[in-house]
């Protein structure tokens, strides 16, 4: 066997293992993170005119869509 290399019957070290674990735990933290605030930025996104209608009907004016306004 070589002296030196790394072969597959060596047992990795502490500060490999903790690497290893980081590495493992970032990847569906990214992707993960990035997905959530994607679904929440297109729901803000979808839902501001119905925000905007909202607001307007409650400061006592118009919607802006020019619908109906009952008091």
């Amino acid at each position: 066997m070589e002296q030196g290399g790394s072969t597959m019957g060596e047992e990795p070290t502490g500060a490999e293992l903790l690497l290893t674990f980081f590495l493992v735990a970032a990847v569906p933290t990214v992707v993960g993170g990035a997905v959530i605030l994607s679904l929440v930025g297109l729901t803000m996104w979808a839902t501001a005119p119905l925000r905007r209608r909202r607001r307007a009907k409650a400061e006592g004016g118009r919607a802006p869509s020019g619908g109906s306004y009952d008091p």
